[in-house]
């Protein structure tokens, strides 16, 4: 286990004890894509076990969280966990039954701009622990409750708890629902004087039309980034409100950066981009994308011959998830012809490539094949 993204991100976590089911790093991934920006977010994570989801909130810029474990052995891990990576200040730690510690903060008038909850898979506690949140006032009026659950346990009825179903989505075995404080996002948005460029249309009765943030999947090697591959993530960040970069992990390939060098080159030159993030993966494209919520993946195509291939690899990755769409961007002309191995080719033979590649790519290059520029 790792923690996925932010200033944390690939930090190794400890394992669980015996007997804990880990929310898994793709579970993981799914659930903060769909969240959006939670800094400054305080968090409760309840069956925090290892503490991954909080941890991960932190990551990502969240000030506080609190982790509620009942187990001794996962309390354990989970103290070792926030203790490896420095969160002592950020994190308080309670051992307690959820039902307990929720009537207790509930007493203390606490409350939470994102819940987590996870509790096993075949408990019966979701009832309470969603009563005293609902009817508790745990939950901030714009706050966010996500439930992990079992596909074959369905939840009970959430309107009998004050809450609101925002969205649910499946990963493998995995639910995962958002759910918000019932009429509280309703008011807020009733408040406010003017609608921010970014809130949607409106519908015929003058009310916001609220729809789920679309998530595109940008998938290549990136072996080097090119200016090619910036004018893609640059078109694509003003059409899509998340643009994930993913760096792909081939087994069978050794290219000529190492994969944790094509992550850094490419944090470094999306860094001042809004709505972007970089990540690595392995295995099917479109496993990934549906682990992470994505509903589109962005294909660049230079000339015919990258049509035909991308286009047959559109057809056959509908075919295996038909709720997937496939959108080609067409390279701006100045970049028709530039590709990475190309690059690569210019600079073992001394060519200059400053017109191709941002400056620290293009030095990154030379250092590495020895071009005599």
């Amino acid at each position: 286990m790792r923690v996925v993204a932010g200033y944390l991100g690939s930090r190794v976590l400890l394992p669980p004890p015996s007997g804990v089911r880990p929310t898994s790093d793709r579970v993981r991934e799914s659930i903060f894509s769909r969240l959006g920006d939670i800094r400054d977010d305080r968090v409760l994570d309840l069956f925090a076990g290892t503490g991954a989801l909080g941890i991960e909130a932190i990551s990502r810029g969240a000030s506080s969280v609190v982790f509620v474990e009942r187990a001794r052995a996962a309390e354990r891990v989970l103290v070792k966990n926030i203790a490896n990576l420095e969160l002592e200040s950020v994190s308080q730690v309670i051992r307690s039954e959820v039902k307990a510690a929720l009537k207790q903060m509930t007493a203390r008038g606490q409350q939470f701009d994102l819940i987590f909850m996870d509790p096993p898979y075949d408990s019966q506690e979701f009832g309470n622990a969603l009563a005293l949140i609902g009817r508790g006032g745990l939950l901030e009026r714009h706050g966010t409750l996500v439930v992990e659950s079992a596909k074959r346990h369905p939840l009970p009825e959430v309107a009998d708890f004050e809450l609101e179903l925002v969205d649910e989505r499946s990963t493998g075995d995995t639910r995962i629902t958002r759910l918000r404080a019932a009429g509280g996002v309703t008011e807020e948005m009733a408040k406010q004087p003017t609608r921010s460029a970014s809130a949607g249309p409106e519908s015929s009765n003058g009310d916001p039309v609220t729809r789920p943030a679309t998530i595109a999947l940008f998938p290549a090697s990136f072996d080097p980034p090119t200016n090619g591959h910036i004018d893609l993530i640059e078109r694509s960040q003003q059409v899509f409100d998340e643009v994930v970069v993913a760096v792909a992990i081939n087994v069978g390939k050794t290219g000529t950066f190492s994969f944790e060098e094509r992550l850094e080159m490419l944090e470094i030159v999306t860094a001042n981009m809004d709505g972007v993030r970089v990540e690595g993966f392995s295995g099917l494209v479109v496993e990934h994308a549906k682990a992470m919520g994505a509903t589109v993946i962005v294909r660049g195509l230079r000339a015919m011959s990258d049509f035909e291939y991308e286009f047959e690899m559109a057809l056959m990755n509908r075919h295996i998830e038909p709720d997937l769409e496939t959108v080609f961007m067409m390279s701006r002309q100045e970049y028709l012809y530039v590709s990475s191995s190309r690059l690569k080719e210019l600079v073992r033979f001394g060519a200059n490539v400053d017109e191709f590649v941002p400056p620290e790519i293009a030095k990154r290059l030379q250092e590495k094949l020895g071009g005599g520029v």
